[in-house]
């Protein structure tokens, strides 16, 4: 097992905010990895995934390819130190 990493993924764009939620905590779940997934007050939906990199590299694409419905204009990431304090993946 490699080292933990954890990633934070901003997506801008027209989605739909209540599924795309659910439907990242299932898959983030899939993969094993633990953090949050949440919708920010300008819109964007934050994700926070910590895990181990291959299976926060899914997640991304994962994220580009499962909105049918939603219009993504563009998603950031970058990768930070691991946290303590996940023990799961929720919905915020």
């Amino acid at each position: 097992m490699t080292e933990p990493i954890r990633a934070r993924i901003l997506i801008e764009g027209r989605l739909q905010a209540m599924n795309f939620r659910f439907n990242t905590q299932r898959q983030a779940k899939k993969l094993e990895l633990t953090g949050f997934v949440r919708t920010l007050s300008d819109g964007r939906i934050e994700i926070e995934a910590q895990g181990e990199q291959n299976n926060i590299e899914k997640l991304l694409a994962w994220c580009q390819e499962e909105p049918q419905s939603s219009q993504i204009r563009s998603i950031l990431y970058r990768y930070d130190e691991p946290k303590d304090n996940y023990t799961d993946f929720e919905v915020r």
